[in-house]
């Protein structure tokens, strides 16, 4: 996706202007970021999307959509749909 590596899973790139960054955020071995299943459970690692602080106009929009999408197919992951907010 022609990110730069800036760190460890973390990654950056110009779009429209702005800096978005990207961090890899693994799940553990004592279950942080995993989910229970019938067969037991389930490791979930994140990826989030680091945004600028800038205000986001509409090719921006589209552009960051465009790299959410392709983490999305690439990886076979599911966003959440509540963006996190439904507690």
């Amino acid at each position: 996706m022609g990110f730069d590596k800036i760190g460890p899973l973390s990654f950056s790139k110009a779009f429209h202007g702005a800096h978005i960054g990207v961090k890899g955020i693994s799940a553990n071995s004592d279950g942080s970021y995993a989910y229970y299943t019938l067969e037991g459970i389930e490791a979930v690692n994140l990826v989030e999307v680091i945004l600028p602080a800038t205000k986001i106009d509409e090719p921006l929009e589209r552009a960051i959509t465009g790299l959410v999408m392709a983490i999305v197919d690439e990886f076979g992951w599911c966003i959440d749909e509540d963006h996190g907010l439904d507690t």
